[in-house]
């Protein structure tokens, strides 16, 4: 390639270039004269800032919504006291059986309460002639193999007033209080609520 032809083509790429560069100049002499360019750029600028953050907002709130449909529409198979007291006797009975020097170990629990149940309403506004406004609240029902029942939100379940725990190992008094101190940490109940006894 000669000197002649590397001429050639710098002269077409200006020749090109120079349509770009007009256009460009144009904009900024245009953007120049507009008043008050700084206040227009901020206002845009927030108002791209609020358009991100309510589209954001909105997802989030029709999967709150969705969520909530999907809660609505379960219902809990409810767990009985008892079936709820023997599974918690069973996993303390495994925690403190693994104390060094705890031996076989028996757990009985009681409790002031029963299971408490949430369940779904649903509320109707009705406003008499005279003004005033009254909330009926009903609860929602739903039909489940020809059985209607309520709708179970959340089951909140009760925790231990007292524990009774008979361990082989506890006639040792550092076991009976190292027992004594695992109670404590996982029910935060006061001593008085916990009685350990030596087991044969």
């Amino acid at each position: 390639m000669n000197e002649v032809e590397v001429t050639q083509k710098e002269i077409n790429k200006n020749k090109m270039d120079k349509p770009k560069r007009k256009i460009f100049e144009g904009l900024l002499t245009n953007l120049k004269k507009i008043k008050h360019l700084d206040i227009i750029l901020t206002v845009l600028f927030i108002a791209i800032i609020l358009l991100i953050y309510f589209s954001t907002f909105f997802n989030s709130k029709s999967s709150n919504d969705k969520n909530t449909q999907n809660q609505d529409k379960t219902y809990s198979s409810s767990i009985t006291l008892e079936e709820y007291s023997d599974k918690l006797e069973h996993k303390l009975e495994q925690t403190l059986s693994a104390i060094k020097g705890a031996g076989n170990i028996s757990i009985l629990l009681t409790f002031n309460k029963g299971i408490e149940t949430v369940i779904a309403y649903t509320t109707e506004t009705k406003t008499s002639s005279d003004g005033t406004v009254t909330e009926i609240k009903s609860p929602v029902l739903i039909t489940n193999n020809g059985k209607t029942e309520t709708v179970i939100l959340q089951e909140i379940m009760p925790t231990p007033c007292s524990i009774v725990v008979v361990a082989t190992g506890a006639s040792n008094t550092n076991v009976k209080l190292e027992i004594l101190r695992a109670v404590q940490a996982m029910f935060e109940l006061p001593s008085s609520s916990i009685e350990i006894f030596a087991g044969n």
